[in-house]
């Protein structure tokens, strides 16, 4: 399974990340406003994106971190919604493995917890080093240090 993230460049400078200070943004402004793009998920030759490109990153990283949690403890159900739409992406148990289906595709995706947890933090490992690489001032910001610490990325002092 893997996820990756590309930043809109139709958002790209005008966005709300070149608005603010990237240092003390709240965790609700980064989470919801800042650095849309599209988000990529796909296993094998099953992709399950999401047919839009406007999904806030962090929404994204928060989203995945989320079921990643739920799943470790064993959840049946749960589901990753989109903050922009009234869509989902439904997450049931199957055993050992992980049912994703989006309601906007006629797709599923089925991989084991641990890949979904793996490919998890490989995507929030990766595309958030990417961003803070992009926009150093993040790696000050609280929000983005805790996600950071939580993935195993080191932002520096």
């Amino acid at each position: 399974m893997r996820m990756a993230f590309a930043e809109d460049s139709w958002y790209g400078p005008q966005g709300y990340e070149s608005r603010v200070d990237l240092t003390t943004v709240s965790r609700s402004n980064l989470r919801w406003y800042c650095f849309l793009g599209a988000w990529r998920i796909e296993h094998g030759t099953t992709d399950i994106s999401p047919p839009w490109g406007w999904t806030p990153l962090f929404d994204a990283f928060y989203s995945v971190r989320e079921v990643m949690g739920s799943a470790r403890e064993g959840a049946e159900h749960d589901w990753i919604d989109f903050t922009e739409n009234d869509e989902k992406i439904r997450i049931v148990r199957r055993g050992d493995d992980m049912v994703l289906s989006p309601t906007y595709a006629e797709a599923e995706i089925v991989c084991s917890v641990d890949e979904f947890v793996d490919a998890g933090r490989d995507f929030i490992r990766r595309e958030l080093a990417v961003v803070v690489a992009d926009h150093p001032a993040l790696a000050m910001n609280p929000t983005a240090r805790q996600l950071a610490d939580e993935v195993g990325l080191a932002l520096g002092p």
